[in-house]
Order: structure tokens, then C-alpha cells, then sequence
């Protein structure tokens, strides 16, 4: 190692904030494991009314998490069409809940910040104005914007871990979040241990020319068993760019349920873990309804649990109810989830799946209709959701079917994300 090198190792040491660490990990029950698959992520930088209308509903038709890079002031600063005037926090933060956005700090007003007070002004003072406008969300996560002038009194966004130390912007953000983004090159470590993701760099797919090579990094990371998070401004999508972003999620998509690849969030993907397949469920840690019930109101509801082929499934019958589990949060609380359903119609229905506060359904309710085509086999749905950090220590799943037909479900999955 150059001197040089074991010097800046020595001065500035990274220095997480441990407490912070420790409650990421926890709220994700520990390391995602993907089994050998490469793990992605998307990230949308603020200009929210072009997100709205324009790149949610792409999410919502691929089942695809976001984390939304959101500024304090942005419904102040952040005018016009490409603004984000037509939202509000209560509805970002019902946006979130229902369709697994995570929120990051991105600080304050998205300009520089060339002293030590408006350092605090742009992270510190942001994040605490975040916290309290999206309550029910954690605020775990800095991404650092790009911003001239003297770059944040030089840290310029994070080039190197050592920058998180080195400068006060970047002891500032590690003092107050758990983790953050940057501009350390390369793909994503997929290691388990968040602390190596530190200060990652993003692929921007804003442009249909990068948003075509979507495949292409994900197999470059594939090769090095590491991950890739790409990033967006809507406001810089045009018609062009968004055909090739949806095209890009439905291979995406695809690729998911075919068993090659993970979709997480930002976090999530600083979670996983190429090398287990060790990842939380809060539904139950058996892999079917071979053991029984296991809590869901199955025999209540006249359903009927049956195996073939070595797979054990609920059958609707002709009376039955819908099938339900209820689930304390406990410290999964605040935590992006993925609800990964198997169902399989040989005549064809339709079936809504929903994550839901069974005691206030009105404070937290996060719904997706599915429509199953008559086939022979099983099919995934997959429902993003955050759970509340507050306000709902029970959560039910439920599956309700919309209409006449077979219905066979596989036991779901509320998985870490």
C-alpha cells in the first residue's frame, strides 16, 4: 500500500454511528440473502409530479420498489411541471407505505452548502424536517446530491469511504443516518454487511441508450457476483427514454420471476448477500403449508391444503372466505418488504392480495388486484410495501378472490427488501 494511501487510512478512519447500524440491520432481520443472484435497486432523485404520473405507475405494473432521493423543501423550491408542487408529504408518505417507496434524505434545497451551518442546514436540519413530515417512515438513508460551488466544503459527494470522515459534510451524514450513497466507483459488494455498500455509485438510466443496457450491467455485475442500483431524474425522461425504462422493467421483471434476479431497495440491496439465501420472512420461517397452517385462518375459512408434485398449496373451495395471517411488526417495523405470492387458476380469476393494519385499515392498506390466466402452473405476484413505523404493531395478509374459478396459493412470503 503507498504511503499516501496508509496515511488517509489512518486519519480518517470510517466511523459509522453504530446505534444507527445496528437498527438498519435489525429492522431487516439480518442479512438478505439472494442465493447466488445478483440483487438491483432503482432510485428516483426528487422531481416528483413527473414521478407521479409518469414512472410510478411503471413500478406499480412491474411490482418494482423505488427509493425516492426527496429534499425538505422541495414542495417549496421545486416549481412547475418538473416540480413536485402537486404532492404533498401526507401523500408521499401513503405513496410509500403502499407501493414499498423508500424515502432518503437528499437534503434541504438541492444547493451548496459552503460553511459548517449550512452544512447542518442541508443534512442535519433536513433530515430532522423529514422525520417529522414522514412519520411513519425511517429516515436511514443520505443521498448525497450534486451540487457546485465548493461542493459541500469540498466533500463533493463521496468519492471514497474515507470521505465520510475526511470532511465535515461526511461526518455530518454518518452521524445522522445509518447509511448513505455516493461516488465510490464500481458495482455494489452484495457482501451482507451494509458498511461495505457505503458511499456506492449509481447507473443512471434516464437516458434510453442506458436504460437499453440495463441487461447488460446487471450481467457485467453478474459476472463479479455484485449488484447494481440505477438512478432517474424524471424530469429528464422523455417519451423516448420512458419506453426504454418500461421495456428495461419488464425484462427486469421477467428476469425476477424466473428465479435469475432480486429487485430490493437501496437498503436492501446494501443488505444483501450473494454468497446465503438467508432472508427475513415475517410471515413464517417454514417453506410451505406442509407443516400446517402455520396461523393462517385456512381451515376456518374452508380452504383446503392439498400436495402434488411435492408442493403443498391452500385450495379455495366453493364457500370459502378469504384466506388471512395476522403478524406482529415487532422490529421489522419501518422495514420495505416484498409480499411474494405463488398462485396457480386452471380456469382462469381474478384475486386482490393485500397488506393490511387489520385494526385500522384506513392508516395503512396496500392492495394489488391479480389476474390469473388459466395455465398449469404456478405464477408469482410480488406486492411492495413499507411497514409502518408506527401506529401498527399487527399486520394482516390477505387474499380475497374477485371472482368464480380455481384458486391455488402457495404459502406467501413477506420478505425483507
Amino acid at each position: 500500500m503507498p504511503a499516501s494511501a496508509a496515511t488517509a487510512a489512518t486519519i480518517y478512519p470510517f466511523t459509522p454511528n453504530t446505534a444507527l447500524v445496528d437498527a438498519f440491520v435489525a429492522r431487516r432481520g439480518g442479512v438478505i440473502g439472494t442465493g447466488g443472484k445478483t440483487a438491483i435497486a432503482f432510485r428516483c432523485d426528487h422531481h416528483l409530479n413527473q414521478f407521479e404520473s409518469r414512472l410510478l405507475p411503471l413500478h406499480q405494473k412491474y411490482g418494482i420498489p423505488v427509493t425516492i432521493a426527496a429534499m425538505s423543501q422541495m414542495f417549496r423550491v421545486e416549481t412547475g411541471t418538473n416540480g413536485s408542487t402537486n404532492l404533498s408529504f401526507p401523500r408521499l408518505q401513503a405513496l410509500a407505505l403502499a407501493n414499498g417507496l423508500e424515502i432518503a434524505n437528499h437534503g434541504a434545497t438541492h444547493t451548496d452548502a459552503d460553511t459548517s451551518q449550512r452544512l447542518r442546514e442541508e443534512i442535519v436540519y433536513s433530515r430532522n424536517a423529514l422525520t417529522a413530515s414522514l412519520p411513519k417512515l425511517p429516515l436511514e438513508l443520505f443521498i448525497p446530491p450534486g451540487v457546485g460551488g465548493t461542493q459541500y466544503l469540498g466533500f463533493a459527494g463521496g468519492k471514497t469511504q474515507d470521505s465520510f470522515q475526511k470532511y465535515l459534510a461526511g461526518r455530518l451524514i454518518t452521524q445522522q443516518h445509518a447509511m448513505s450513497t455516493g461516488y465510490v466507483p464500481g458495482y455494489w459488494p452484495m457482501t451482507g454487511n451494509p458498511l461495505d455498500s457505503m458511499g456506492n455509485v449509481h447507473v443512471g438510466i434516464e437516458n434510453a441508450d442506458y436504460a437499453r443496457r440495463g441487461p447488460d450491467f446487471i450481467a457485467a455485475a453478474r459476472r463479479q457476483g455484485r449488484g447494481v442500483c440505477f438512478m432517474y431524474h424524471p424530469s429528464l425522461v422523455d417519451d423516448i427514454d420512458l419506453e426504454a425504462i418500461d421495456g428495461f422493467f419488464a425484462w427486469c421483471s421477467r428476469e425476477r420471476d424466473a428465479g435469475r434476479l432480486e429487485i430490493l431497495t437501496t437498503t436492501g440491496l446494501m443488505m444483501s448477500s450473494f454468497s446465503t439465501s438467508s432472508r427475513h420472512d415475517l410471515l413464517s420461517a417454514t417453506k410451505s403449508f406442509v407443516f400446517g397452517w402455520n396461523g393462517w385462518n385456512g381451515s376456518a375459512a374452508n380452504w383446503a391444503r392439498r400436495t402434488d408434485s411435492g408442493v403443498t398449496y391452500a385450495r379455495r373451495g366453493a364457500l370459502s372466505l378469504p384466506l388471512f395471517k395476522d403478524v406482529p411488526v415487532g422490529a421489522s417495523a419501518g422495514s420495505a418488504r416484498q409480499l411474494r405470492i405463488l398462485m396457480r387458476s386452471t380456469t382462469g380469476v381474478r384475486v386482490k392480495v393485500e397488506v393490511l393494519d387489520p385494526a385500522n385499515p384506513g392508516s395503512f392498506t396496500a392492495a394489488k388486484t391479480v389476474t390469473l390466466p388459466p395455465a398449469a402452473g404456478f405464477q408469482q405476484a410480488h406486492q411492495y410495501v413499507v411497514l409502518p413505523l408506527t401506529g401498527t404493531p399487527l399486520v394482516r395478509v390477505r387474499i380475497t378472490p374477485l371472482s368464480g374459478g380455481e384458486l391455488h396459493v402457495q404459502e406467501p412470503r413477506l420478505l425483507a427488501a
